[in-house]
């Protein structure tokens, strides 16, 4: 048999139905408290609660510039050989024929900036006026050598895509190209035609850039995700409700051979016990960077509300089973704290009518994670009445059916804690999509106290973390 004491382990995770009312934590969250929101409607059939606690949840995203490189490849092949037809014409000069090999491209990243830099050998014949054509590079002379550099600056557009600006080009030729014959330096008009490779390339950059790094689909899925109830325990009774409210990003950071960023949500969180509830349907709002700071870690602060209504209807349920068949049967429990100290009142038929009330004080042991209700015991008035009919078998019945169900005043919460996080570090880790990776820890999800109301008991915990996702296809 099992008493409301029993019931607490609801809270963080025991494994019985049920519906409760769970409300999220008013503790101030230590960064990003500049949003002004709006609460939903209350439900009808319970008060209003008080606006929560702004969660701030960060997720860190880091950008494997190779990533890039098939993209950039498609662009700027390793080989090529341009005839006159697609070879790029210069003023007072023909391209006839164009050629090169390059080495892999090398992409880095510093602060704000993206660099793609190459080493590459090229041969080409070109029509110089009054000199005919000049040739450089072919057999048997050795390819000439050349090195291209791209610098960009790389933002945030309001698109949830990341756009390049600012963009420099340097393109040096390392050999000359002088045709002794003639008597002619061919180097500028060589110069021209890398240097006309080169602009194409980065036009193409530019445009391409957006496309290769959208972010949307990343950050709506994960706003999705955010959106819909996490179980918090095997069994799916207990329902952790992030309820975003809205996303900021921080500004894009390089960081050699990637860069980084971060997604961070803004919501109000709320626990749940008892069925899933629905998902929340509300769009990805448009993008915004963050003001100031980018926080590394995030702190979920929960609180949970047993109300005193459901516990009594459970109790309830629970004694008139137990006492059906004896001389004193349960017919009501009623359950009223105030502060730490808790009453329990039950109505009694039979063999004696009236109420009878036992009375506790609540209490949380963070060393053992351990709910605890101390010294309880019958009333000084509901003793005497037991003692007048205690050579039956239904007044000790009842006692020790309430101190059974209560583990002599003590809930033990670690096993629920311990699933809860297991729960968590599930949600945390795992591929979102091919090449993109979610990785996670939690520091601490523990029970910092516990309190009543004049409706429920409260169990305030906090889940502190951190998040990250690694784009690298």
């Amino acid at each position: 048999m099992r008493s409301f004491v029993s019931l607490c382990t609801l809270i963080l995770g025991a494994g019985c139905g049920g519906s409760m009312v769970a409300t999220p934590s008013l503790a101030p969250t230590a960064r990003g408290e500049f949003l002004r929101t709006t609460s939903t409607a209350p439900d009808q059939r319970t008060p209003a609660q008080p606006l929560a606690a702004l969660a701030v949840i960060p997720v860190q995203v880091t950008y494997v510039l190779r990533a890039l490189t098939p993209v950039l490849d498609s662009l700027f092949p390793a080989r090529d050989s341009l005839a006159q037809a697609a070879c790029k014409n210069m003023a007072r000069m023909v391209c006839h024929t164009y050629g090169y090999v390059r080495e892999p491209l090398q992409l880095a990243a510093n602060a704000g900036r993206f660099t793609i830099n190459t080493n590459m050998r090229y041969r080409a014949r070109v029509g110089l006026p009054g000199a005919g054509i000049a040739s450089c590079g072919f057999p048997p002379e050795t390819m000439r050598r050349a090195t291209l550099s791209l610098a960009t600056s790389l933002y945030w557009r309001r698109d949830w895509r990341i756009g390049s600006r600012g963009t420099q080009l340097i393109a040096s030729l390392i050999d000359e190209c002088r045709v002794t014959a003639l008597a002619i330096d061919a180097t500028p008009a060589l110069r021209s035609v890398v240097d006309g490779q080169l602009e194409t390339f980065s036009a193409q950059v530019d445009s391409v850039m957006p496309f290769a790094t959208d972010m949307r689909p990343l950050a709506d899925s994960l706003w999705r995700s955010f959106l819909e109830p996490t179980a918090l325990d095997s069994l799916n009774t207990l329902w952790l409700v992030l309820d975003p409210e809205t996303i900021r990003v921080a500004p894009l950071a390089g960081n050699g051979s990637s860069f980084t960023t971060a997604i961070i949500v803004y919501g109000r969180p709320r626990v749940i016990a008892g069925a899933r509830p629905p998902n929340i349907i509300r769009p990805l709002p448009p993008l915004q960077l963050i003001l100031g700071e980018s926080p590394t870690t995030f702190t979920i602060p929960v609180q949970v509300e047993l109300p005193f209504e459901e516990v009594n209807r459970r109790a309830t349920a629970l004694l008139i089973a137990e006492t059906a068949n004896t001389s004193l049967r349960v017919t009501q429990v009623r359950v009223l704290a105030t502060g730490d100290s808790v009453r329990i009142g039950l109505d009694v038929n039979g063999q004696l009518n009236g109420t009878l009330t036992l009375a506790s004080r609540l209490r949380w042991d963070a060393s053992a994670r351990e709910l605890r209700l101390d010294d309880l015991d019958w009333s000084l008035d509901s003793r005497g009445a037991l003692s007048r009919i205690k050579a039956t078998l239904a007044a000790p019945l009842i006692g020790r059916a309430i101190r059974k169900a209560t583990l002599g005043g003590r809930v033990p919460l670690g096993a629920q804690l311990d699933s809860v996080k297991i729960e968590m570090l599930k949600l945390l880790n795992g591929p979102m999509a091919p090449g993109v990776i979610l990785g996670g820890s939690i520091a601490r999800f523990d029970v910092e106290s516990v309190g009543t109301t004049d409706r429920a008991f409260v169990v305030r915990a906090k889940l502190e973390g951190q998040a990250g996702i690694r784009i690298q296809e």
